[in-house]
């Protein structure tokens, strides 16, 4: 669930952010507030959670291929920057993961958790992860193998 602040005073801000938003259903709960009160509205998107087999392969393969490329790259520490913040700290799974999500935040304006992600969210997510590797840092992550059950049990 995403929160999107706002004042109630800005209506039509709200109404061009959000494109199709059925007014009547917000109105109500916007006329008990009054003037200038600060609020949020929660917006919530249909769709299907990401998959265990989407985490499976980020966890399994991007991260760990992310994680020797940057050792490989001569990076023992990482910056991990968040609008104004900017922190170093050393390179582990986890710095990495936290250093992909936040690079990722900048590109689409928005910090998303794979927690709280959507299949199609996490896709993107993850697409966006193995180019940034390729041109970055010149890795190679190899796509998901929609047969791995199979190949799992003849192991």
């Amino acid at each position: 669930m995403n929160k999107h602040s706002f004042i109630k005073q800005n209506r039509t801000r709200v109404f061009e952010r959000f494109g199709n938003l059925n007014w009547s259903l917000v109105s109500t709960q916007l006329d008990s507030w009054r003037d200038g009160q600060d609020g949020y509205l929660s917006i919530t998107k249909k769709g299907k959670s990401k998959s265990r087999e989407q985490l499976g392969w980020y966890y399994a393969v991007i991260l760990p291929v992310a994680f020797e490329a940057f050792k490989d790259n001569g990076d023992f520490t990482l910056t991990l920057n968040y609008k104004d913040k900017s922190i170093k700290v050393d390179l582990t799974k986890e710095t990495v993961d936290m250093f992909l999500k936040l690079r990722y935040a900048d590109v689409i304006g928005e910090y998303k958790d794979k927690e709280n992600m959507l299949m199609a969210e996490c896709a993107a997510y993850e697409d966006w992860c193995v180019k940034w590797l390729s041109v970055w840092l010149n890795c190679h992550i190899p796509p998901p193998d929609s047969q791995w059950r199979t190949n799992f049990e003849k192991a």
